[in-house]
């Protein structure tokens, strides 16, 4: 009899040490730490009309994650531009999820630099300090462009987004239009289609033939993502979690995100409609400005400042 009551003691223990530690990690991810908080600060925008806009941080809720996606165009141990910036904002009570896009030519100061294109900040930041150094700079570059705090972040490159997409068994990508870009012979009508790792890079970097340029593959690289998240939250895939966030995770060039804190905002969110994610483009116009880095005149994305922040007002109060 004493060795039964022991016994349940200790089953009890157990599960309260589970549950504790369970709680503990939830907490975390409600009260998120904070790796970069934007300077408060007025931005100058060069938009007609426009001399400068309040790019103050906005007030964010408890329970509001921001986590930066950056997709490097790098092979082996070489710095890489960052070829896909994405913002995922996610609301850990009304469990709504928005995504804003970041144009690769999109004109922001860097430090020692000046103006320039954002998808070099990384580079820039590798040739400096290393890997973490350039994911740092672009997360400062993203956190002073949108007004908002970043609390996690992940850095991909080609070969770990194949591996990604092929641990999860291919990703299903629903296309409102058909994508046709010769010049990386892809052809995809509009409609469902379940791609491998390799065929889900190739519509990842399509945008030369696109009717829409570098927004079109923007908006698919969205419709990928969606369809990631789709299929890791889906509650026949919850119980895999730990296993499959553990292969996406040794894939991954840099992040400050454990895989604990990676399956609590899987379980948070399992099961959420990918239909209610909303994706938005950051808007702006194309101007031509010299370069520091090329030492020329180039194609920039200007973004406006104005809409911007309507954006974030919006994304915030979702």
């Amino acid at each position: 009899m004493k060795r039964f009551w022991v016994g349940i003691f200790l089953g009890l223990g157990i599960v309260a040490i589970i549950a504790g530690v369970y709680d503990w990690n939830r907490q975390t991810i409600h009260h998120p730490k904070v790796v970069y908080q934007p300077e408060v600060a007025p931005i100058e925008n060069t938009a007609a009309g426009h001399e400068k806009v309040d790019m103050s941080p906005l007030p964010e809720a408890k329970g509001r994650v921001n986590f930066l996606a950056l997709g490097i165009d790098n092979e082996g141990d070489e710095p890489g531009r960052a070829d896909s910036i994405i913002v995922v904002s996610a609301n850990l009570d009304s469990h709504q999820v928005s995504v804003i896009s970041i144009p690769r030519d999109t004109r922001v100061s860097l430090s020692g630099v000046g103006l320039t294109k954002i998808t070099h900040v990384n580079a820039v930041g590798e040739v400096r300090g290393g890997v973490h150094e350039g994911t740092m700079e672009s997360v400062k570059a993203v956190g002073d462009l949108l007004g908002i705090n970043i609390n996690y972040y992940a850095k991909v490159n080609f070969s770990g987004f194949q591996k990604v997409v092929d641990a999860l068994g291919g990703v299903q990508v629903n296309l409102p239009n058909a994508v046709n870009d010769a010049s990386s012979n892809l052809h995809l009508s509009a409609g469902a289609h379940y791609l491998s790792g390799e065929e889900a890079l190739v519509l990842a970097q399509a945008r030369h033939d696109l009717p829409g340029g570098d927004f079109d593959r923007q908006q698919n690289q969205f419709y990928i993502l969606r369809g990631l998240a789709g299929q890791l939250l889906k509650p026949s895939t919850i119980s895999d979690l730990p296993q499959l966030l553990s292969v996406m995770r040794e894939d991954l060039v840099d992040t400050n995100m454990s895989i604990s804190e990676m399956v609590m905002l899987g379980l948070e969110f399992k099961g959420i409609d990918k239909e209610t994610i909303k994706y938005y483009q950051l808007p702006g116009q194309g101007i031509s400005a010299p370069d520091p880095l090329v030492g020329a005149c180039v194609y920039y994305y200007e973004p406006n400042q104005e809409g911007i922040k309507k954006i974030v007002q919006e994304v915030l109060t979702r």
